[in-house]
């Protein structure tokens, strides 16, 4: 489905007849608000990895974030936060010409992109600590302490693997509120610790450092 112009052109400039033949086409429907949404959880740091599967999708996506005026703030989480795999050499072209650099299998099919994602992800993505609260396993979005499904908001969730990601060392209002956006605000930060502590078995496992910050009680 990517229409490659040099290659054509110089088949043909080589005295070439060039026929070209579209297996397939990416086409946006209308009315549709999913791609947005992806392109917005994306950007906001919601998601774990984007796959793609050829090259006119990737297209689409920056098009659209054109449209959306995020373009610049997608391509830094691209860069960033949201790890991006590819199906081949073709499909990651787009990605590596704006700065992207994707995962690719060494055999370009489908099932090797699954496994080289299952295996990133249970590399990378998943983040353990026993604390003096139990064993916490963060999976993505999926949090379990002691082995039992704990259901978080985005912002408290975010909260929450920063410090996770700390290992039980302190983190500054100052740092965290700028992870989360919230301007400086000592209110919405604290408002959020509180969410977090609220919504976990045991609220005691986010501690407060006195003119400091928050750690972890480990």
């Amino acid at each position: 489905g990517y229409t490659d112009v040099r290659q054509l052109e110089r088949l043909r400039m080589s005295g070439a007849t060039v026929l070209t033949v579209t297996p397939y086409r990416w086409v946006k429907p209308d009315g549709e608000d999913r791609l947005p949404r992806l392109i917005e959880a994306a950007c906001s740091g919601n998601l774990d990895v984007l796959t793609f599967t050829s090259a006119p999708a990737v297209d689409a996506m920056w098009s659209t974030a054109h449209e959306m005026g995020v373009y610049k703030q997608l391509i830094e989480s691209l860069q960033t936060t949201v790890t991006t795999a590819v199906v081949g050499p073709v499909t990651a072209q787009p990605l590596l010409d704006a700065g992207v650099t994707p995962l690719i299998p060494e055999r370009f099919r489908m099932g090797a992109l699954i496994r080289l994602v299952c295996e990133h992800l249970a590399l990378n993505h998943v983040r353990r600590l026993d604390t003096r609260s139990g064993n916490i396993e963060l999976r993505g979005r999926s949090l379990r302490i002691d082995g039992q499904p704990v259901e978080l908001a985005p912002a408290p969730l975010l909260l929450l693997r920063a410090l996770l990601g700390a290992g039980g060392a302190v983190l500054s209002r100052e740092s965290l509120s700028e992870l989360l956006e919230l301007r400086g605000s000592v209110h919405a930060l604290d408002m959020t610790v509180s969410r977090l502590r609220s919504s976990l078995p045991d609220g005691r496992l986010v501690e407060t450092v006195v003119k400091r910050g928050y750690r972890l009680r480990v």
